[in-house]
């Protein structure tokens, strides 16, 4: 007896599982309208993003997209949109009663919870493991619990590496392999033609300093400035720049996220670049 719903359904033939895209199966099946659910609210990821080129202009549609995401952010790249947008939640958790019964089963090292379960759910001093708590916008220390394991590098692929130096202690390279497990033991093997690799950086991390930013723009010759009604206040609150040449845009910086407002995509390259340019990155 199925245990859960969708299995009868596929077995009715009223739901559909394809591997790819580009499926035969999903072409003999395919029909119209049809309701896209999507757990990543980035939408610019995998298959959703072919799918909703197709389907965002027809209102017969529908797109269901988890609960508390900003919809007209991340359906930017599509507009205009006509299909219908729903916003729910697929939390499947467990009520607060079960956590601790089901963590004395499970005896874990560390915890985390929400900050918001706080105070339903307050660390035990007698308990045998360890108990953090996480909010939005907000970085936390995490304790490696497990051991540490080795992984090989073939020397001439370590030494065709070009670290950036995070600290003392501390290099990241960018590095295209497989890894490979044989024998207990972990490889990485890379092919032997990295030539596509490119010097562009493709990972940022750190805060954006809205005064440097704005000098890289200035030196990029776009001509910006801050808001009028922006002010130099706290750290940790938002700043905007606000971009009249070449193209018109706004770049909003926030502790947690930087976004870029513009519909010249050259315009988009150079604020990108300017941004490249003042934050750590490989």
């Amino acid at each position: 007896e199925a245990l859960f719903g969708h299995v009868e359904l596929l077995k009715e033939g009223r739901l559909f599982l394809f591997p790819h895209l580009y499926s035969k199966g999903l072409l003999a099946a395919w029909k119209e309208p049809c309701i896209v659910f999507c757990l990543d609210w980035s939408l610019r990821h995998s298959t959703a993003v072919h799918l909703l080129r197709r389907w965002h202009a027809d209102k017969r549609n529908l797109l269901v997209l988890e609960q508390g995401v900003d919809a007209e952010l991340a359906l930017k790249p599509f507009m205009p949109v006509a299909i219908q947008v729903l916003e729910c939640s697929f939390l499947s958790g467990i009520k607060v009663r079960k956590v601790n019964p089901l963590l004395s089963v499970l005896k874990p090292k560390l915890v985390l919870f929400p900050e918001d379960l706080k105070s339903r759910c307050p660390s035990k001093e007698d308990a045998p493991w360890s108990y953090l708590y996480y909010s939005k916008g907000k970085t936390i220390e995490i304790p490696n619990t497990r051991e540490d394991f080795e992984v090989g590098l073939p020397t001439d692929v370590a030494f065709g590496l070009q670290p950036r130096q995070l600290d003392k202690a501390i290099a990241v390279a960018r590095l295209r392999a497989k890894l490979h497990l044989s024998k207990g033991q972990y490889v990485l093997v890379a092919p032997k033609d990295q030539s596509d690799e490119s010097n562009r950086q493709l990972l940022h991390w750190g805060a954006v300093d809205a005064g440097r930013l704005l000098s890289a723009l200035q030196e990029k010759g776009i001509e910006c400035a801050f808001p009028a009604d922006d002010d130099d206040g706290p750290a940790g609150c938002e700043r905007s720049i606000l971009i009249t040449s070449p193209g018109e845009a706004l770049v909003k910086m926030a502790p947690e996220k930087t976004v870029i407002y513009c519909d010249d995509e050259s315009t988009t390259r150079l604020i990108y670049d300017a941004l490249s340019s003042v934050c750590n990155g490989i």
